[in-house]
């Protein structure tokens, strides 16, 4: 796999010289020989210590204390997905977080709004290729799918199409679009209004229809350039 081609790389924040190595944690659905054999290669290219955890071990993310949280994301939805990084975002002093085994790439545009996320692999990824982009990430760098970048940046770059048309949006309308912008899934949405998750998707169905927007994604992002 050619990760010039397939990957694209963003230039953050390097590691000063001279820095302790970074702490990692490998946070994971089922501990088996292949999450052992994993967390293993970690330690060994980059001489630190690799935790693993269960998913189901983990009562509050402020209990793990690392520079990094690896992600297995095999057997997740998206909305549990979703909700880990919320949780995680949550900790006074979240890690930086790398999402592994990601199944598809469609519709995971989302993890690009937390701020903490730095890289995402998909399932296909070899460990040799996860640790060269590790690598990388612990180095100082984004590594998002080009398609992953390239689908955020159409949904993102449309404001002068959609300014000035907040004036038929209700007072629940912008309390939904608001609830949205801050990443919250239908499930939250429901519980913080009082309301049943089929009267959120009734809501939502109007506010894409009111504001020209085909999904969430656009959503969010219209809402936080009108509201």
């Amino acid at each position: 796999m050619n990760l010039h081609k397939d990957y694209a790389r963003l230039k953050v924040i390097t590691a000063k010289a001279g820095e302790n190595r970074p702490s990692v944690v490998f946070l994971t659905s089922c501990m088996n020989i292949q999450t052992s054999i994993f967390a293993g290669k970690i330690e060994d290219e980059f001489n630190i210590k690799c935790i693993i955890f269960r998913h189901s071990e983990i009562n509050a993310f402020k209990e793990i204390e690392a520079d990094y949280l690896i992600l297995d994301c095999a057997g997740l939805t998206l909305a549990d997905l979703d909700q880990l990084l919320r949780e995680v975002h949550e900790i006074t002093e979240p890690p930086n977080i790398v999402l592994i085994n990601i199944s598809q790439t469609e519709d995971i545009d989302f993890v690009l709004y937390w701020e903490r996320v730095l890289g995402l692999m998909s399932s296909e990824s070899e460990p040799r290729i996860i640790l060269e982009r590790l690598k990388r990430i612990f180095s100082g760098e984004y590594w998002f799918p080009r398609d992953v970048l390239h689908n955020f940046l159409r949904q993102n770059r449309k404001p002068k199409k959609w300014s000035g048309r907040t004036y038929n949006l209700t007072r629940r309308e912008r309390q939904i679009l608001q609830l949205i912008c801050d990443c919250h899934t239908n499930a939250n949405i429901a519980e913080a209004l009082c309301v049943s998750e089929h009267t959120v998707k009734s809501h939502l169905y109007k506010i894409y229809r009111k504001i020209g927007c085909k999904n969430r994604l656009e959503a969010s992002s219209w809402a936080s350039q009108n509201l």
